[in-house]
């Protein structure tokens, strides 16, 4: 059985690994890209997605929408710490990463078989690849943060 002094070292254990995990979580979400951007990638991309089938030769234009997100992207990033690459990362590219990313695929080329050729139909197109694009995307940050989390407690310094 064992002692009052031994469980009080595993409790103590238990809440300075807890205090890591949450640590490691914290510093994931403070180097990664803002909320905001990946929310506003994937409705600009649901648009000019629908509306490049919908309309091809007047929709051309809003590709043009991609110029203030990258430039976004890059005065998001210009003060923030560059994270390690994990191309090299077997969990990553064998996982859930990979299998939500295989999905995206699937999905834009099973919504290219949706002609919408009314505005009530690019309406609810838009929005409904919106909202399916957007639970693929998040599901594909949430593995690659979690993948970065165990990359970086397997790494020895």
């Amino acid at each position: 059985m064992p002692s009052s002094k031994d469980q009080m070292e595993q409790d103590r254990a238990v809440k300075l690994l807890q205090s890591v995990e949450q640590d490691s979580q914290q510093m994931v979400r403070a180097s990664g890209n803002p909320r905001g951007l990946l929310t506003t990638v994937v409705a600009v991309s649901a648009v000019i997605f629908t509306l490049f089938q919908a309309f091809p030769p007047q929709a051309y234009w809003l590709a043009m929408l991609y110029l203030p997100l990258i430039l976004w992207y890059v005065l998001a990033q210009r003060r923030r710490a560059k994270p390690r690459s994990l191309l090299n990362s077997p969990t990553l590219l064998t996982g859930a990463y990979a299998g939500y990313f295989f999905l995206c695929i699937l999905l834009i080329n099973c919504l290219r078989f949706w002609e919408a050729t009314h505005l009530s139909e690019v309406l609810a197109k838009i929005l409904v690849t919106f909202i399916s694009g957007m639970f693929l995307v998040t599901k594909m940050q949430s593995a690659y943060n979690k993948a970065r989390i165990e990359d970086g407690n397997d790494q020895v310094h």
